[in-house]
């Protein structure tokens, strides 16, 4: 039986008969059960709690955190839109939405929320923030409100480690009027809180490296030099980024790192979800935070902000991830976001997966673009009982962000890396990646076929499901990044995951801001962009290594899992990716990806072109070009074939870093949205030493 109460489209209707709704589901006597009908439930996996023991009833005055899912009015619609806005050549691309437009066109119907919100009310759960999208309801309510609107009994369980959660058990119901309104309800469990991923140095083990930080690990400016990261072009300190937590952390670690780095000091703003206050929770999650802070900070030190994201420890991850990727949408102020936790997908209800589908399709759809670590457990994951791979970092409007081990040479130059692979050691970690479970492969990796690249297949991949991770950066703590957290007690040296996401995220973060002053807006969610460089005709023209591939290694220990891994190999890989990123020739490929729209025409070529050397530059000027809304410049090392690019966004340029007394090739590019103009080629040698 359905009762259709309210309408379910006009809000100003809806709100009018709020209060009879409510009267009418809550009258004394009313036979609830005739309106009653099952909807899916976030109770975790059986397997888990049948290998956890019983302790007793929870406490009837527990507060917890749980959340109510809305359906996209139009969820095909918004699946749809959400990869034509982030596919280059697409009419769409980069055609992003305010959160206003989402809303109207796909987010969940506002009467139906108002309807859902106040018979929550009613049953003495608190709504929490309204978000733009209306698809979430977060509510905080007492163990004993819970049961009663639900109709579900909560238990605490102790599990094989020690720790007690709660879970609901046995099938949700609510009144019918209500679940033909709803998607499900998550976050009744506590099962899986917090996941960081980072991993420390541990005690006794030696440095593999000799970076310029703290005991030896890499420094600020040791990665970017290792990642070939350019300074943002437009020095502005307009970027915005974010960072997803579930627990608090110290300003003053923040600044002890900035001091030590030589960096400016950037102000890292907590934003709450859920209510948290920000307290500092938990050693680990103080750890990761910083971390999270810190590599955002020091790859891009011109970046203006960074949003600090805090759900609680204590509640449910997927919901703490639901709630937080909407409350970022309707803030859609971070254009780049790092998330460096992880949970296997198969310890992540469905119901939970697809709410932070739809959430990071409205992240998508207004051009803000996630980066997630892929997990530090190898190809097998949290649970050890096959393959396994991470969520979000497998979630397919997300970039995952894999793991290597990293080798450098004197001042911090790049040699080569390896896959990240310790499980046999007593760090007992390797970089997640696979194939999900869960999603069919997105379009980006299925490619257009054209030139080869785009076989997943050829290194142990899948054709038909999504293949993680995407791209990679340094994870190994054995050649690991210095952070400070007073608390874990000052210098610390830290691999994992945790750190490759957020590397790249700040990398990234530098293109958003070379795009954005070319006329091209944001980078949004850069998958599609970064499976496409190759097969883009502009882009391969210029530059043909984006991406530093990791070719050697695996991520498997089939002596203890019983099960191989994944293999590295040319080009896409299970492990890595396409590889670490080669900061400045990736930033110019992905910033110029809008840079084809046929119906215009492209700039004049750049002339008037001059140089002046020392022995280690060349600084190039030439006249402005109308029209134009950017330039980049290439120096061709024609001795060792080393390409050196900058971006500038006024007429003139400086290459820096370079070999004395020797001869580039130098060619200098206009850009606007109809293409580019190459200047002549001509050659300028460094001064002798």
């Amino acid at each position: 039986m359905k009762i259709e109460l309210c309408p379910r489209r006009g809000a100003t209707r809806a709100a009018a008969c709020l209060a009879a709704v409510t009267t009418a589901l809550l009258l004394p006597g009313t036979a609830l059960a005739s309106l009653t009908v099952p909807v899916p439930a976030d109770s975790k996996s059986t397997v888990q709690l049948a290998h956890s023991a019983l302790v007793g009833a929870t406490e009837s005055t527990r507060q917890i955190k749980l959340s109510i899912t809305l359906p996209l009015r139009d969820a095909a619609g918004a699946a749809s839109f959400a990869q034509h806005v982030s596919t280059p050549r697409d009419p769409l691309y980069r055609h992003y939405l305010t959160p206003a437009q989402y809303a109207a066109r796909f987010g969940a119907s506002v009467a139906d929320y108002r309807v859902v919100a106040a018979w929550a009310k009613s049953q003495g759960l608190m709504p929490g923030e309204e978000f733009s999208a209306h698809n979430v309801l977060p509510l905080t309510g007492t163990v004993a409100a819970v049961k009663a609107a639900f109709g579900t009994q909560f238990n605490d369980y102790r599990d094989s480690t020690g720790r007690v959660f709660y879970a609901a058990t046995g099938a949700v119901q609510v009144p019918q009027e209500i679940a033909s309104r709803i998607s499900a309800v998550i976050g009744l469990s506590n099962m899986n809180h917090f996941q960081p991923l980072t991993k420390r140095l541990p005690a006794g083990q030696q440095l593999s490296i000799g970076g310029s930080g703290p005991g030896g690990a890499y420094s600020a400016s040791d990665l970017r030099s290792i990642y070939s990261v350019p300074p943002q072009p437009v020095a502005t300190k307009a970027e915005t980024v974010a960072v997803f937590e579930q627990g608090g952390f110290a300003p003053s670690d923040i600044t002890t790192y900035e001091t030590r780095n030589k960096l400016p000091a950037t102000p890292a703003v907590l934003r709450s979800v859920d209510g948290y206050g920000g307290a500092i929770n938990s050693p680990d999650i103080e750890a990761e935070a910083v971390l999270d802070i810190d590599m955002m900070i020091g790859l891009n030190p011109a970046v203006g902000k960074v949003l600090v994201y805090e759900a609680g420890a204590t509640e449910d991850f997927g919901t703490a991830l639901v709630d937080s990727y909407a409350a970022m949408a309707t803030d859609n102020k971070a254009q780049t976001i790092s998330i460096s936790y992880g949970l296997d997908e198969a310890l992540q209800d469905p119901a939970t997966l697809q709410a932070e589908n739809a959430g990071l399709m409205q992240l998508v759809a207004q051009g803000q673009g996630v980066y997630a670590s892929s997990g530090d457990q190898g190809a097998y994951g949290d649970e050890a009982n096959g393959l396994n791979v991470e969520d979000p970092g497998a979630q397919p409007n997300v970039v995952g962000v894999g793991g290597t081990t990293l080798f450098t040479g004197q001042k911090a130059s790049y040699r080569y890396e390896v896959v990240w692979n310790e499980l046999q050691t007593a760090i007992g970690a390797a970089t997640g990646g696979g194939i999900s479970a869960v999603w069919p492969i997105p379009a980006y990796q299925i490619g257009s076929g054209q030139n080869g690249l785009h076989n997943m297949t050829l290194n142990g991949g899948s054709a038909t499901s999504r293949n993680v991770p995407d791209v990679a950066a340094v994870a190994d703590p054995l050649t690991g990044v210095a952070i400070y957290s007073k608390i874990n007690g000052g210098w610390l040296t830290i691999g994992g995951t945790s750190v490759a996401a957020p590397v790249v995220a700040s990398i990234m973060s530098i293109g958003n801001a070379i795009s954005k002053s070319w006329g091209f807006g944001p980078l949004g969610f850069t998958n599609p962009a970064i499976y496409g460089i190759e097969e883009n005709p502009l882009t391969q023209a210029f530059v043909q290594n984006d991406f530093d591939d990791t070719v050697y290694g695996n991520n498997g220990d089939v002596a203890d899992f019983g099960i191989l891994g994944f293999n590295a190999g040319m080009n896409y890989d299970n492990t890595t990716g396409w590889g670490s990123p080669v900061g400045d020739h990736m930033l110019l490929d992905l910033a110029l990806q809008p840079a084809i729209n046929n119906t215009n025409n492209p700039p004049a070529a750049p002339n008037g072109v001059s140089d002046t050397v020392t022995s280690n530059s060349i600084a190039v000027k030439w006249t402005k070009v109308t029209g134009a809304s950017g330039y980049f410049a290439l120096a061709l090392d024609t001795n060792s074939r080393v390409l050196n690019v900058v971006e500038s966004k006024s007429s003139s340029l400086t290459f820096t870093g370079l070999t004395p007394n020797t001869e580039y090739d130098v060619e200098v590019f206009s850009v606007s949205n109809g293409g580019t103009g190459a200047s002549a080629v001509y050659f300028a040698t460094t001064a002798k030493q």
